[in-house]
């Protein structure tokens, strides 16, 4: 389930119960439901939930074959410059959603493994994604394309960020890493990893 707490009381706001299955992660978007905004929530049922702000249930979103482990929201992209979603699963697969409409517009097979951490890139229409395969790789999601794919962990990546023209990956091995991030999706001849830290 998923519950919207206040932060001032510290007494739950919301307690949401649609899914079948555990919830792995959230995502807001201040987008839906018009301006009020809303949540995204994935599960182990391998659905993502949309809600109101409310904690009204708006729709499901399903593809994917497997545990929805990871999500992430990009705003104003697309036709009409609507939200997108990219969300990878346990399948391996990164999906990106035109969430409005409940339409899935781009499957890519980013791992064999899989897929730990999602986040949208610098360019417009880049995400980076890790796995427990170690790797940590870079998509363009307009061409299904892999930008660059960067392996120098040793154990399952479990977090992925991105700041301007770097990626960060931490990993259970017990290290960051950082990445050099080409400037535009499809630009060649990116750094690998520029900094480590780690024991």
């Amino acid at each position: 389930s998923v519950r919207a707490w206040d932060l001032r009381t510290g007494r739950p706001r919301l307690h949401l119960t649609q899914h079948f299955g555990g919830v792995q992660c959230l995502a807001f978007d201040d987008k839906l439901d018009g301006a009020n905004g809303g949540y995204l929530s994935g599960a182990r049922d391998s659905t993502i939930n949309v809600w109101a702000r409310s904690g009204h249930f708006l729709r499901t979103l399903r593809s994917h074959k497997g545990l929805v482990n990871a999500m992430a929201v990009r705003q104003n992209e697309g036709k009409n410059g609507e939200s997108r979603v990219a969300s990878g699963s346990s399948d391996g697969c990164l999906r990106i959603w035109d969430h409005h409409s409940s339409r899935c517009v781009r499957t890519l097979q980013a791992h064999h493994q899989a897929v730990t951490s999602v986040v949208w890139g610098p360019g417009p229409s880049s995400v980076i994604t890790g796995s427990t395969d170690c790797s940590v790789k870079l998509w363009n999601t307009r061409t299904g394309q892999q930008v660059r794919s960067w392996d120098g962990h040793a154990g399952t990546v479990t977090q992925v960020l991105a700041d301007g023209g770097r990626a960060y990956s931490s990993s259970r091995d017990g290290t960051v890493r950082i990445w050099g991030v080409p400037a535009a999706t499809g630009a060649a001849g990116a750094a690998d990893a520029t900094a480590e830290s780690g024991p």
